[in-house]
């Protein structure tokens, strides 16, 4: 059986592929984009919260992050915010992950500037908490 983790990563990464206009859509990604826009997203782990009888409750954070390119910084900019309204009306929709989830929540978004690219390039990072449970002990069963 899958991990309760793949299948909500399988399922997110489903509807952040299907945001229309992105050039290049990677899970934890080991490179740098080479299209424009681009979007990832990171599995930066879980952490048990609690455990109650038979369950075991935990808390996964992830990232998306996005860069774009491009000469003038407000067009950047807009359409850096079209990009995350995108990704939270794609990953925020009711029940949380197809019922994988008792809860998704939004973290801090970041917003920065490439200094080291070849080119102009703007960036978000927005992080994400996604409380779910398992079965104790086995946590590809819920």
């Amino acid at each position: 059986m899958t991990a309760v983790r793949e299948r909500i990563a399988a399922i997110l990464d489903q509807r952040l592929q299907s945001i229309p206009g992105i050039a290049e859509y990677e899970r934890d990604p080991s490179a740098d984009p080479t299209n424009f826009p681009a979007l990832s997203m990171t599995d930066n782990g879980d952490d048990p919260l609690e455990e109650e009888s038979g369950i075991t409750r935990y808390a996964m954070s992830l990232d998306i992050e996005c860069y774009a390119e491009g000469y003038h910084g407000s067009e950047v900019s807009a359409e850096l915010n079209e990009i995350h309204a995108a990704v939270v009306q794609a990953l925020m929709q009711e029940p949380p992950i197809d019922g994988l989830a008792e809860r998704f929540e939004e973290g801090p978004l970041k917003r920065y500037t490439a200094q080291l690219a070849s080119k102009p390039r703007k960036g978000f990072k927005k992080a994400f908490t996604i409380i779910f449970t398992t079965r104790r002990g086995d946590p590809a069963s819920q």
